[in-house]
């Protein structure tokens, strides 16, 4: 079965979507800015840093984000 164009624009609206969607998933009214200056200071008393959980979180997500893109990007069989 061959896609036609509008198909395959729906398929990448349809990711757009998805992402647009993870973008509004933690509202700060929800989710309160969290004070960044005593979490570093919390975190390195651990043995941590922010920037290691910030970059793990990043990953995640982008990993989460890639997936989309690589699925709506896939061509048809």
């Amino acid at each position: 079965m061959t896609m036609t164009d509008d198909d395959r624009i729906d398929v990448l609206v349809t990711a757009l979507q998805r992402i647009e969607s993870w973008a509004e998933a933690y509202p700060t009214d929800i989710f309160p800015a969290p004070d960044l200056k005593l979490a570093r200071e919390l975190l390195a008393a651990g043995g941590m840093t922010l920037d290691a959980v910030s970059a793990d979180i990043m990953r995640h997500a982008l990993k989460g984000i890639g997936k989309i893109c690589r699925e709506a990007l896939e061509e048809p069989t």
